[in-house]
């Protein structure tokens, strides 16, 4: 989920379980929808009854390079939030962070990075982003 405070600041999460910052969310359930599960993983990691808002971007991640499946990650936009209202789940997640766009594609994984601008500028557009990726 993209969630950015009052000066478009965006919210990267630190899990326990990987190395690079991220947005936060997570997987769906069996016969979860995505949207569903995209709330779920808000309320639970970050504490916030926050529904999934608009679809911002999807990315298709072919299996290979060490990925046993292929993925779809979907982007849904969150809105501004105000820092206080965040309560984490430290079992889960380690830290979070409010951080200008730059300095928030510096800490994500280069895997991920490429998301966050596109999601951003559909929140600004109204157009949601499509992009397909193959293995390296």
């Amino acid at each position: 989920m993209l969630l950015t405070d009052p000066q478009e600041h965006v919210l990267l999460v630190k899990t326990h379980y990987r190395t690079d910052w991220g947005l936060p969310g997570g997987v769906a359930e069996d016969n979860e929808p995505p949207h569903v599960a995209c709330g779920r993983e808000i309320r639970e990691e970050l504490g916030l009854d926050r529904p999934a808002g608009p679809l911002l971007a999807v990315d298709f991640v072919a299996a290979g390079s060490g990925r046993p499946r292929p993925m779809i990650y979907l982007i849904f936009d969150g809105g501004v939030l105000d820092h206080s209202a965040i309560t984490v789940q430290e079992e889960e997640i380690a830290a979070f962070v409010f951080l200008p766009p730059d300095k928030a594609i510096s800490r994500m994984a280069p895997t991920a990075a490429h998301r966050l601008p596109r999601a951003l500028t559909a929140r600004h557009t109204g157009h949601v982003t499509y992009q397909s990726l193959s293995p390296t």
